[in-house]
């Protein structure tokens, strides 16, 4: 990963805080809240270019089930997160 470890990127998902990343030029945006105190919301998108669908979301009752949800879809040419880790730009580590 360019711009920090995958260790960092994926520790950094466990905090909700929005970040971004580029993919074979595509800026994708995560973020994270808990719209009560049961729930936590995840989504992940393309901003740039822009999308109005969502890549990928997650409501779930912890962060842990969200962000392993996360790391096991097949969100990017058939592959996860973490097989094309090696190809991503995390642009505000």
């Amino acid at each position: 990963m360019k711009g920090g470890t995958v260790e960092d990127f994926v520790e950094y998902l466990y905090t909700c805080q929005n970040t971004a990343f580029i993919y074979k030029g595509i800026t994708y945006w995560y973020q994270g809240y808990m719209p009560n105190d049961h729930t936590v919301h995840m989504e992940l998108y393309a901003c740039n270019p822009p999308d109005d669908n969502d890549l990928w979301n997650h409501d779930g009752a912890t962060i842990d089930e969200g962000v392993q949800h996360l790391l096991k879809a097949p969100l990017f040419d058939g592959k996860t997160i973490l097989e094309v880790e090696q190809d991503i730009e995390w642009i505000d580590s």
